[in-house]
């Protein structure tokens, strides 16, 4: 019995030892010529003799300005917004905020983009993040809100799960997370996001109309009952920045 569980044990590790060297064969290697650093390390923050103003304001100022994280095609075309997400997360694989960016841009513009290798994909740029750091919640909010746009409804559950088991807790993350509960007609679940979400003081009046329309009441906490008689349509929020 002993040997048997022993030999289990070993299986499972060959299996998962294969799935990370696949990925790392379809994705690439988190190697880089800068990094790869921790996005959410309070040092990289830090103003050092070598960066005056910390290491992450020394990329962003340059490869992920205001503009870029906007999607601001007016001042940067879509190739070049691309190739300086790429840079950014090669130094940050983590960076939640580039994450989004890139997984919009390739939503909104991915027929003004020239096809490229798999490995600068958002897919990919998300499969690096997770090797990095497989615990960071705003990484898996982040790659539950970009399933849950391609209409990846199961895996994007998995996802917003992860990242609440972790201590995602914000009004954002639930605001989206009741989204995609009632896209799926999971309405009990959708109700009890959207209690919290309005609870910690969600704006936008969405996800309580969505609840209400269906048949299942008015949502109770916060702005949840302003939000339920608004006649203005919506959007989905993006992950809060920090």
């Amino acid at each position: 019995m002993r040997r048997k569980i022993l030999g289990t044990g070993l299986l499972m590790l060959a299996l998962l030892a294969t799935a990370a060297h696949a990925s790392e064969y379809d994705c690439g290697s988190l190697e880089n010529s800068l990094g790869p650093f921790d996005y959410n390390d309070p040092a990289m923050r830090v103003p050092t003799g070598e960066n005056p103003m910390g290491q992450v304001r020394r990329v962003e100022n340059v490869h992920f300005q205001p503009d870029m994280q906007f999607l601001n095609t007016r001042k940067f075309s879509p190739e070049r917004l691309r190739a300086e997400f790429a840079y950014t997360l090669g130094a940050f694989p983590n960076h939640r905020i580039a994450l989004n960016a890139v997984s919009r841009l390739e939503m909104l513009y991915s027929k003004q983009l020239p096809p490229i290798g798999k490995r600068f994909t958002a897919d990919c740029f998300f499969d690096r993040a997770i090797r990095f750091r497989p615990e960071d919640k705003g990484v898996r909010f982040v790659y539950g809100v970009h399933l849950h746009q391609r209409g990846r409804f199961q895996d994007a559950l998995k996802e917003y799960k992860l990242a609440e088991t972790l201590g995602e807790d914000s009004a954002n993350f639930y605001y989206n997370f009741g989204l995609l509960h009632a896209d799926m007609k999971n309405w009990q679940e959708a109700r009890r996001c959207a209690e919290i979400a309005y609870g910690q003081g969600a704006q936008l009046p969405g996800l309580a109309q969505r609840i209400q329309k269906a048949g299942h009441g008015t949502v109770t906490g916060g702005q949840a009952r302003a939000a339920a008689v608004s006649e203005e349509a919506t959007p989905s929020p993006a992950p809060e920045a920090r």
